[in-house]
């Protein structure tokens, strides 16, 4: 659609499609809100023309201009994007945790033990965890009442 045109009691009105109003041959255009003040994608023609003065609102529009067969539209082209604000942030959102979980498990897998000075045909290292428990271990008796 390129242009709506209003006559009413002798004037005429010209609102120029902003663009945002088309669809494929074979289906039908369909918006749920289509005004000339809120997002508009109506717009008028020119500063001086008389569209300045009228505020046009069509709710659930939906036309077709081709391959109309019965009374029934086609498959409708939407004016609402696929993605929404809230869809992209959970995209984004959820890309980051992916990204986070695997640097996290990059760098986990990247963990090396230190053996560098251990010998395997030797004994193996023990480090007590305190000088207290090693004590208390070999002097620990078990009494029973």
């Amino acid at each position: 659609m390129e242009q709506v045109v209003l006559e009413y009691d002798g004037q005429r009105a010209i609102f120029n499609a902003s663009g945002g109003i088309y669809s494929p041959a074979e289906y039908s255009f369909h918006c749920q809100s289509v005004s000339s003040t809120q997002s508009p994608l109506l717009v008028p023609r020119s500063a001086t023309d008389n569209a300045t003065m009228w505020t046009l609102s069509f709710t659930d529009l939906q036309i077709q201009g081709f391959s109309v067969t019965g009374e029934d539209f086609s498959y409708a082209s939407d004016c609402a994007g696929f993605f929404t604000p809230g869809i992209w942030m959970g995209l984004l959102t959820s890309l980051l945790m992916v990204f986070i979980l695997t640097y996290g498990l990059h760098m986990i897998m990247q963990v090396r033990t230190m053996d560098r000075f251990d010998d395997p045909k030797g004994p193996a290292i023990s480090v007590p965890q305190s000088e207290s428990e090693q004590l208390l271990g070999s002097y620990r008796q078990v009494s029973f009442h």
